[in-house]
């Protein structure tokens, strides 16, 4: 059986990284452990540029991303470090080999 997942690029407004961080964590971390259909929420910072972050989350399909911005760690996370992001890419994919995932 296939997952859906996204890749998220998130560059933040210059010197936002420190900000920015605990929000984010807060938000992946209760994604995992709130959601049952989120079995995946990776948050990755870019070595050569701290403002740049990547999120891989995986999700049972695509009405429990939609699910997922629903939540209240989600809308928590998008008041209190929305203002700090420049700019959003959202890439959506299908996971071939979700036997290696949780």
């Amino acid at each position: 059986m296939s997952r859906f997942a996204i890749i998220v690029t998130i560059k933040l407004k210059p010197g936002s990284a420190e900000a920015f961080m605990p929000h984010i964590l807060a938000n992946a971390e209760a994604a995992v452990r709130d959601e049952a259909d989120c079995h995946l929420f990776h948050v990755m910072q870019a070595e050569d540029d701290p403002d740049t972050f990547f999120f891989y989350e995986i999700y049972t399909d695509a009405a429990c991303l939609d699910a997922h911005r629903e939540t209240p760690h989600y809308k928590a996370f998008h008041a209190a470090a929305g203002d700090l992001i420049a700019d959003r890419a959202i890439q959506r994919v299908t996971t071939i080999n979700p036997g290696n995932i949780a």
